[in-house]
């Protein structure tokens, strides 16, 4: 079947979640179309190769800001991305006609969808968190989600129904009708290896500019607090391939998947920000973390604290952050055992949208 896959490009989340679906979908021979930008666009690219083809898409705005929260940059932006979201619904429809396309998948792209095609939304954020939880404020962002969203033949959520990872993100919800959602478990493209733990830190530095950035020269300046540990530092820089080495330290400017996976099982911790993502990566290796929420962004924000508040991983405000004091604290959390992982989550994933081979 000719598949058109359709990806947001805010960071590059949407991209490594979306790859073990991308990669089964090519194995089992289908033909893809990918539709995405930027830096998801690249990575994808190096990933996946001649296997599958690329168009580029008009960009979202970003809602991150360095100087305005989240919530406020996003209200700012509301305008651009819903005009946005109509021009990508006409190219969507475009590109489809002219490739016969049966299939639409979309992560996070509002517009990739047609009303001849079945279409189908892999989303996480049904409700958008925010500022100090303003029951008002929250109600108004999920209906604006919901009706955005309602054009989709169904909602798939990377995440558990039960003792969820994501909580208010996308459960205890109000508008959605509950058969237009499946939860099909969490979506890493990381694999466990049996190799030993000889690194004790993994710094995973990643998200939209200029927030990325930010992080980078904040956990740069504190390096020094780790004295004599054995560190490894993941920039989050698609394209050319770079290493670094400087005493102890180890930094790449991107990780292609071998050695992403090497280098996360090596690690006794990963210390990176609060977004989904990342989170089910930690989950699907089964590692200790501390996450640093991005300053404004909610989602993270609420994240890090719900997954303090359950047990499951430590947090700490970036301009709080003290390293040596904080990874120390992070290894008095349990972790998170998730009830399956991604490789059953995939075959959830193509039941629900009629590609199951059974």
């Amino acid at each position: 079947m000719k598949i058109l896959f359709s990806l947001c490009s805010w960071g590059l989340g949407h991209a490594t979640r979306s790859l073990p679906i991308l990669r089964r979908l090519v194995k089992d021979s289908h033909e893809v179309i990918i539709y995405t930008s930027g830096r998801s666009l690249a990575l994808l690219q190096s990933e996946l190769k001649d296997g599958v083809r690329f168009i580029a898409s008009v960009p979202y705005p970003s809602p991150y800001s360095d100087k305005i929260g989240f919530a406020f940059r996003f209200i700012k932006t509301a305008p651009k991305i819903i005009k946005i979201i109509k021009e990508e619904n006409l190219e969507v429809a475009k590109i489809a006609a002219e490739n016969k396309v049966g299939l639409i998948i979309s992560d996070s792209r509002f517009g990739s969808y047609s009303k001849s095609l079945p279409s189908y939304l892999l989303f996480h954020q049904l409700r958008f968190i925010a500022p100090l939880r303003l029951l008002p404020a929250e109600m108004v962002t999920e209906f604006y989600n919901h009706n955005l969203q309602n054009k989709f033949e169904k909602i798939i959520v990377p995440d558990y129904a039960e003792n969820s990872l994501s909580g208010d993100l996308s459960h205890n919800l109000r508008y959605f009708k509950s058969e237009k959602i499946e939860y099909i478990g969490i979506l890493s493209d990381y694999e466990i290896l049996d190799v030993k733990q000889d690194i004790d830190y993994l710094f995973s530095i990643s998200g939209p500019e200029p927030t990325r950035t930010v992080l980078e020269e904040k956990l740069f300046s504190q390096l020094p607090l780790l004295n004599g540990s054995k560190i490894a530092v993941a920039l989050g820089k698609p394209g050319k391939f770079t290493k670094e080495v400087i005493g102890n330290t180890v930094i790449y400017s991107y990780l292609e998947k071998a050695r992403r996976d090497e280098l996360m099982n090596r690690a006794r911790i990963v210390v990176s920000r609060s977004g989904y993502t990342t989170v089910m990566d930690v989950a699907e290796i089964n590692r200790n973390a501390l996450f640093i929420p991005t300053p404004g962004q909610t989602e993270q924000v609420y994240l890090a604290n719900h997954l303090e508040k359950a047990g499951f991983f430590h947090s700490v405000k970036q301009r709080k952050l003290k390293l040596d004091k904080d990874t120390g604290d992070a290894f008095k959390y349990k972790g998170y055992f998730p009830p399956w992982k991604t490789k059953d989550s995939v075959e959830r994933f193509l039941n629900a949208v009629g590609l199951s081979r059974q």
